[in-house]
């Protein structure tokens, strides 16, 4: 079987078990090696703040010198002022701190709640937003629902 990918960028059909060129590129959504950008199935956002110290080297530099490691950077919390002026405008997420509205943030995420018990309560909720922009690198912003209101004041 001739690879479609030589073929697409190389313009030569090359049969092959490992194709050299697809385990040379790394995605940039979801840095995995095997597939383009275009072509990710994750969800995420383009960019994501980097997690890892490895993260900042260059694929074809780890590649070469087989840096495996995954040594954590250890963010601010989302309250600290550090963290507000790092994280530009784009990067911070408001959301309605109403039990409905994170449940429906939550299922457009595809985020995990970790409920111990049948129905997860609005904390495990928090929480696992929480988690989730920590690990994204963006900042979440709790808003309190505004309720219209049914009567108007009269005078």
């Amino acid at each position: 079987m001739s690879c479609q990918l030589c073929l697409q960028y190389l313009g030569v059909s090359k049969e092959h078990t490992l194709c050299p060129l697809r385990t040379s590129i790394t995605c940039r959504r979801c840095l995995h090696t095997g597939h383009l950008t275009k072509e990710c199935a994750d969800k995420g956002p383009h960019w994501e703040r980097p997690t890892s110290l490895e993260e900042l080297i260059p694929a074809g530099v780890r590649y070469r010198y087989g840096i495996t490691t995954r040594t954590p950077i250890d963010f601010d919390e989302p309250g600290d002022e550090g963290l507000s002026r790092e994280l530009p405008d784009c990067n911070v997420l408001f959301v309605a701190d109403d039990y409905e509205a994170l449940g429906d943030f939550i299922k457009k995420h595809s985020i995990i709640v970790d409920a111990k018990i049948t129905k997860d309560s609005k904390e495990e909720r928090r929480r696992a937003v929480k988690q989730w922009s920590v690990q994204r690198g963006y900042r979440i912003v709790m808003q309190k629902m505004i309720q219209k209101a049914t009567a108007v004041a009269a005078n």
